[in-house]
């Protein structure tokens, strides 16, 4: 298959934010007496604000996400983040290194904010060395629709059809197969059920593996 980008979630693929949120989250919950289960944080992930402030209200109707949760997240994050405690991911700085040497285009594509992307990614020196970023307020929909990975390409200028598309999530999944790119599942929190693996090019193990596995599919 012909490969000219690749295209990276940030949270939970680049930085290892999901696990560090999904437990601060758990202790805000418990806070408003609620209890959170991992199964019901993974069911956000990858998801816009928007729709994650939509499913926190049905999931839980006492708390306002906004208020409750979103805004307390952001006080603890302000104080991790900027100071490096938010790791890279197991073979994040390899993988870049990789693309640069083989002239692979570089985008993030994240539903997350500009703000937070670059914050997460820049202190470890990842963000400068991206080609384009794909953030929130580009597009009208967040994952699983494929405007991020869409608006990526666009940005990239690349052919959909010829982006690796590296998630962790099962809507970033969805999203990427949508747009007619190449998906390639690194599990974060959880494995892909059956029905997200059939949408995926592989599942590999972390991003240590992606270029290999380049090196053995892409033309």
């Amino acid at each position: 298959m012909r490969i000219t980008s690749v295209l990276f979630d940030n949270d939970g693929l680049l930085v290892d934010s999901e696990r560090v949120t999904f437990e601060i989250w758990q202790e805000i919950f418990i806070r408003h007496g609620y209890e959170l289960s991992l199964e019901t944080y993974c069911e956000v992930t990858g998801m816009s604000e928007k729709s994650t402030a939509d499913h926190i209200r049905r999931r839980f109707p006492g708390i306002d996400p906004y208020a409750d949760v979103f805004a307390e997240w952001d006080a603890i994050y302000e104080e991790l983040a900027p100071a490096g405690g938010v790791p890279l991911k197991k073979g994040a700085l390899e993988l870049l290194d990789y693309c640069d040497s083989h002239g692979l285009k570089k985008a993030v594509a994240s539903s997350n904010s500009l703000y937070w992307i670059e914050t997460l990614l820049g202190v470890h020196g990842v963000f400068e060395r991206m080609d384009a970023v794909s953030h929130s307020k580009l597009v009208e929909h967040g994952k699983p629709a494929p405007d991020l990975f869409l608006k990526a390409a666009e940005l990239l200028g690349s052919d959909p059809s010829e982006c690796l598309v590296l998630e962790d999530s099962a809507n970033g999944i969805r999203a990427a197969h949508a747009a007619g790119m190449i998906p390639v599942c690194i599990p974060d929190l959880r494995q892909p059920s059956a029905d997200v693996k059939e949408l995926c090019a592989a599942v590999l193990p972390d991003l240590a593996a992606v270029a290999d596995w380049l090196e053995r599919n892409a033309d």
